[in-house]
């Protein structure tokens, strides 16, 4: 396995104007607002209208297809998969409390990626491909436990293994299309409750929406952002979260 870094495309020049395309700077700071926009949505769901829920979650549901792609990148450059996993599940526990407290009772998104990097490593590792698939299956069951549940290290592991460049972008992302995008437009058809409609068109919108700009990523890290990735994420949902109570008196986790 070749040499890694930790951060996507590390070989490719940081700030190299000749690239045309995305960065993974650029790629980070869409998948920033579209994580915003989503816990904004779900902490204020009962007072948004349903025109500002749909672009909320619209916009929202670019997040976690990038945080995968970008998983796999990192992946693929890591010199320390065990640097890279500790930090995964370091901030996976500290964005555990504002998580559990504000949005949900079930566990953060860092832990699905954290378990899609496990997944990944158990297959350039594990020899035996019996064993490894049932590793990657006992460790995708845990994930039900988790934001995005199975479908995260799924459409982790095509990502990896799907050897042609714009099938292990589009592939993956036609899983939530399809298979939760197009059920909730149909539940939405058949009652015309526009209160669904915000969630058909979080993958229906937004995963579709993130296929281009994954296609774009030109392979550069552009400027560098690591730790204020990772630290963001729990630090919106806190300041979400105190800013819902202080000014609307409501200390409930959202939705």
């Amino acid at each position: 396995m070749s040499a890694r870094t930790d951060t996507p495309a590390a070989s490719a020049s940081p700030l190299d104007p000749s690239r045309t395309g995305l960065s993974s700077f650029v790629l980070k700071v869409v998948a920033i607002v579209g994580m915003t926009f989503n816990h904004a949505c779900y902490l204020f769901y009962p007072y948004l209208p349903v025109e500002a829920r749909c672009v909320l979650f619209g916009v929202g549901g670019l997040t976690f297809p990038i945080m995968a792609f970008l998983l796999v990148e990192g992946y693929r450059h890591t010199s320390s998969i065990e640097r890279y996993a500790g930090r995964l599940l370091a901030f996976a526990l500290v964005a555990q409390v504002p998580y559990g407290l504000f949005l949900a009772r079930n566990f953060n998104v860092l832990f699905t990626l954290l378990i899609g990097l496990m997944i990944l490593h158990a297959r350039d590792r594990m020899q035996d491909r019996v064993q490894f698939w049932i590793a990657a299956a006992a460790l995708t069951a845990v994930s039900a436990l988790c934001d995005w549940g199975i479908v995260g290290p799924l459409m982790i592991l095509m990502m990896q293994t799907i050897p042609e460049r714009r099938q292990r972008i589009i592939l993956p992302l036609l899983v939530p299309i399809l298979g939760t995008g197009l059920p909730a437009l149909s539940d939405y058809l058949v009652s015309f409750d526009l209160a669904l409609l915000p969630f058909a068109l979080y993958p229906l919108v937004g995963c579709t929406a993130a296929i281009p700009l994954l296609l774009a990523y030109n392979g550069s890290r552009g400027r560098p952002m690591k730790w204020f990735f990772y630290a963001y994420y729990p630090l919106h949902i806190l300041v979400l979260g105190v800013a819902k109570g202080l000014l609307l008196g409501d200390w409930s986790p959202g939705l």
